[in-house]
């Protein structure tokens, strides 16, 4: 039995197998190290409407044992393809798309909101040119805590990496 239930199962969905994480071991970003987890980007980051990035997800902290990476490409605001860069992820299927950065931001921070998991860290670019874009989620929920004491805890990431701006 499972301690929590509801938005846990569609955040696990949406981060297909990513689940905890601790800002500590999520990895910086391309251009500049991750801001401090305050809870919103220090700047504003007005995603683009066309771009692609690597989507990697980790069980346990960033950088950990891969749950499955790949790269996405965004459209007019919409992902339209989402190709696996490696064995794990070429093992799995998007049945309800895969996030833009956006999406699993706001994802993120309503997992965060509504106390599905002990932690939700979320770190961003810190300068550059996608200052303020989100960089990383670490999702930690802690075991034996709650109406199950059996519950043996979650914690994974994803991270946003080599991301490119459409020309």
């Amino acid at each position: 039995m499972r301690r929590r239930t509801g938005t846990r199962g569609a955040a696990w969905a949406l981060g297909a197998a990513v689940g905890a994480s601790l800002l500590a071991g999520c990895g910086a970003a391309e251009e500049g190290a991750p801001a401090a987890n305050t809870g919103a980007p220090a700047t504003g980051w007005d995603e683009p409407a066309d771009y692609t990035y690597t989507w990697a997800s980790y069980e346990g902290p960033c950088g950990g044992e891969s749950a499955g990476s790949w790269t996405i490409t965004v459209e007019d605001g919409e992902t339209v393809a989402n190709e696996p860069l490696d064995e794990v992820a070429r093992g799995m299927s998007w049945d309800e798309g895969a996030p833009t950065i956006a999406e699993e931001h706001a994802a993120a921070l309503g997992v965060r909101e509504d106390g599905a998991y002990d932690r939700v860290d979320i770190a961003y670019v810190e300068s550059g040119p996608d200052e303020g874009r989100p960089a990383s989620v670490h999702f930690l929920d802690r075991p034996g805590e709650g109406d199950d004491p059996s519950y043996e805890g979650q914690d994974s990431c994803v991270e946003f990496t080599d991301f490119a701006p459409a020309d």
